[in-house]
Parts: structure tokens; C-alpha cells; sequence
């Protein structure tokens, strides 16, 4: 059971709200993942380890897992969302950074029966065909041999205020550009979606837990030298953070608590404690063989 106020973040005029980011993680640079991972380059140079690419769906509510995929730093993004749809179907709503935005891929996620709100780059040409009465619009993303799919494009500013050492504050403005399968502005309006939006970050904390808190820091490495090893790994580690994800859940449920309000690292630290009182395991009970 969750706390009221979890569904309620959980879920947006019925629909489950969720996340889809992805981020890297370096290898051992054994001669087997090498071979297996691509390192990233600078340009001139390439990196002192081969990198993993991992992509995750969440709920952005509870920040439960829901998928995830992974492959080497070679696979784009894209590629493997595709793997992700299969997670996806009606009553979903899907988030997604402007690094997802593409015809095929957002063609195949809805036809899952899931909307989408993605947001697209400066460079994502959008021309308007309809301007509706709260100032969106809706548009075509183009494919291949004429095809097209209309969406709405939402357009709105953020305006963030930094207080610099001196107390001095400076004003930074930056233009969102949101599309999305929700074309009626009454079902969905503008504002709405703008708020909405900014639960997207919910994966990026996820994986800040378990590159931080679980291993101990953004630079470490896995240990496995080896890309079946590297593989169980990296699903034991998923494993792991669900497990504690878990944890808080029960203990916001019984202190009738949002499970915002349960530190994912203190959960982590009982939980360690209590896996190892009780090493060696006590003889009580125990009889010889």
C-alpha cells in the first residue's frame, strides 16, 4: 500500500506517470570488456576505461523500477529505448529527455497505447500547423517516405535566480519545448504538463543513489572483468537498489509517511547493518550433522 500522497504523484487524470533516462557506467579494462564495451573519446584520445550504457523506465511517484536495459557506450540511447516499449502500454504517461525525440521511436512507443511528453532540442525543427486557444500548438514530426504523426508542442521559460557569494543575484532564462501525444489543451493543459515535466529528473536520482550511495562514488568502476560478469553485475545492483526501494516503501507505509520522506541512504546503511548481525550465524538451534 502506498501513502496517499505517493499515488498521487504517481499518477497525473489517470495516468501512471513514468520516466525514461540513461546514463554510464565504467568497466575494469580487462581484454574481455574491451572488447566487448566502447570506450568514450575526446576527440583526440579515447578514455581510460570501456563504459556501459544503461537506460531505465521508472515511476516517478515511488521511483520503483519498472525496466532496464543496457548495452555497450556504442548503442545510442535510442536504440535502447526501443528495448524499454515493451514495458509500456495504455494508462502510461512517458517522459523523456530531448535526446529521445526521433520519428521511428516515437511512433513505436505510441503505438504501446502509452502518451508521451518528451522534450526536443533547439535544433528539432517544429513548424506550426494549428495554434490552439492556449497558445500550443500542434505540428508533424516528418518520417520516412512522407509519413507523418501530429503532436502538440508545448513552449514555456524557466527562470532560475542564483544568490552569488556576495549576495548579489543573477537571473538565467532557459526555452522548454515539450511534445506530446495529449492534443486537447482542455484534458491537458499547458501549465499542467510544464509541472508535470519536472518529475522526469525522478531517474536521474535513481541513479545517483546507486552510483553514490550503492557503490560508493561517480568514478568507481565495476568489478567484473568479464561481460557475462559485467551483465550479472549490473543486475544484481538494480536488484539491490529495488530491494532497498522496498524497504523505505514498508517503513513510510507503517510511520503513514510519503516515501519521499525516507532517506534512501539511511535505508541503505539498516539494511547493511542488518545483513551482517548476524555473522557468524548464531548456533542456537543448530544441530550437528
Amino acid at each position: 500500500m502506498t501513502h496517499g500522497s505517493d499515488r498521487r504523484a504517481a499518477f497525473w487524470r489517470g495516468l501512471r506517470l513514468t520516466s525514461m533516462d540513461g546514463t554510464l557506467l565504467d568497466v575494469p579494462d580487462s581484454e574481455a570488456n574491451a572488447a566487448a564495451y566502447t570506450r568514450a573519446s575526446n576527440g583526440n584520445r579515447p578514455g581510460p576505461y570501456p563504459q556501459v550504457r544503461l537506460l531505465a523506465l521508472v515511476e516517478c511517484g515511488t521511483k520503483a523500477l519498472i525496466g532496464a536495459v543496457f548495452d555497450s557506450f556504442a548503442v545510442g540511447e535510442r536504440t535502447l529505448a526501443a528495448r524499454l516499449l515493451v514495458h509500456l502500454r495504455e494508462g502510461i504517461l512517458l517522459m523523456a529527455d530531448r535526446g529521445f525525440p526521433a520519428y521511428e521511436l516515437w511512433r513505436a512507443a505510441a503505438v504501446t497505447g502509452a502518451e508521451l511528453l518528451w522534450r526536443v532540442s533547439d535544433s528539432f525543427t517544429l513548424r506550426p500547423h494549428e495554434v490552439l486557444a492556449d497558445g500550443t500548438f500542434l505540428t508533424r514530426l516528418n518520417g520516412p517516405r512522407g509519413a507523418r504523426i501530429t503532436v502538440r508542442a508545448v513552449e514555456y521559460t524557466v527562470v532560475t535566480t542564483t544568490i552569488g557569494a556576495d549576495g548579489d543575484s543573477e537571473e538565467t532564462s532557459e526555452l522548454f519545448c515539450l511534445i506530446t501525444t495529449l492534443l486537447d489543451p482542455e484534458a491537458a493543459p499547458a501549465a499542467e504538463l510544464a509541472e508535470l515535466y519536472t518529475a522526469r529528473w525522478t531517474s536521474e536520482t535513481i541513479f545517483k543513489h546507486i552510483k553514490i550511495e550503492q557503490r560508493g562514488g561517480r568514478t568507481a568502476t565495476l568489478r567484473s572483468n568479464s561481460p557475462a560478469m559485467v551483465e550479472q553485475e549490473l543486475w544484481a545492483m538494480l536488484c539491490v537498489y529495488q530491494a532497498v526501494h522496498d524497504l523505505a516503501v514498508d517503513a513510510a507505509h507503517h510511520a503513514n509517511l510519503p516515501v519521499s520522506h525516507i532517506s534512501f541512504k539511511n535505508t541503505l546503511a539498516a539494511a547493511r547493518r542488518s545483513v551482517g548481525a548476524d555473522f557468524p550465524p548464531s548456533a542456537t538451534g543448530r544441530q550437528d550433522p
